[in-house]
């Protein structure tokens, strides 16, 4: 069965297993501290957005919603005059009342959830980009089959796609990775110097995790990697309407799935 195939059977909650404690960003964190991976410090903790008070922090910082996944919600928040912030990650001013409706109305779509939000400390990009690159590694226990990379640009993000090795891959007709010109800005880097150690912390945080496939999302500072985030359903590749995998590729990659659970019932 194909990585899509498999992705979407576990969407709709097929799969048996799933640790699905670690989608919450703060269990996430603590579970890879847990194992002594590397992780961000959380500065503050908020259990609503009426409760927002930034008073004290950094004059830049990071808000993220623990219930909600990849850059949903996320904002990099630099200090302004009179109360007012500049979010780097979408490039507009905010005040303080316009974030919380913005959490208030994120936190409605999702009545399930447990609703928390934590204020994290502003990572240092090794490239020295202001908001840092996300590295995102589809890992299957200690297996990696691919890497997606997004440096933050305006006025779109650039994306480059790496194999499990971290060679970029050599796709210039997008027949492996087909990607939306008008949504991105799809791009051919090289991959950071610290390439093999990303790796490794990668591989290391994937094994510790119940589940034949996770993605790790890290960054990377000038003292090494640091983890981000788990995704257990990625929304890329998903939907379609941004990037198309491949069926060789998602056949890849359903290979080292069906390895991976073979690896878990030893």
């Amino acid at each position: 069965m194909d990585y899509l195939t498999r992705i979407r059977a576990r969407a709709r909650g097929e799969e048996r297993g799933v640790p699905g404690f670690l989608h919450d960003k703060t269990r996430a964190t603590q579970f890879v501290e847990m194992i002594g991976g590397p992780t961000l410090k959380t500065l503050r903790t908020f259990e609503k957005p009426t409760e927002f008070n930034f008073d004290g922090l950094p004059e830049t910082f990071v808000l993220k919603p623990t219930f909600s996944s990849s850059s949903l919600g996320v904002m990099v928040l630099e200090r302004r005059e009179n109360s007012k912030f500049h979010d780097h990650l979408r490039n507009r001013a905010l005040e303080t009342n316009a974030i919380q409706t913005e959490q208030i109305r994120l936190a409605e779509r999702h009545p399930k959830s447990k609703h928390q939000w934590i204020v994290e400390e502003k990572v240092k990009d090794a490239e020295g980009h202001f908001v840092p690159d996300d590295y995102k590694f589809y890992c299957f226990q200690g297996d990696i089959g691919l890497v997606h990379r997004t440096i933050r640009r305006s006025p779109l993000n650039q994306h480059a796609y790496y194999d499990g090795d971290f060679v970029p891959l050599h796709d210039p007709d997008g027949t492996v990775i087909w990607t939306h010109d008008g949504i991105l800005d799809r791009v051919q880097v090289a991959p950071p110097e610290n390439w093999e150690q990303m790796l490794n912390v990668a591989r290391r945080i994937s094994v510790a995790v119940p589940s034949p496939f996770v993605r790790v999302d890290m960054y990377n500072t000038p003292s090494g990697p640091v983890f981000g985030e788990f995704t257990l359903v990625p929304g890329t590749f998903f939907y379609e309407d941004r990037e198309k995998m491949s069926l060789p590729l998602s056949t890849q990659l359903g290979r080292l799935w069906e390895q991976a659970e073979k690896k878990l019932r030893r």
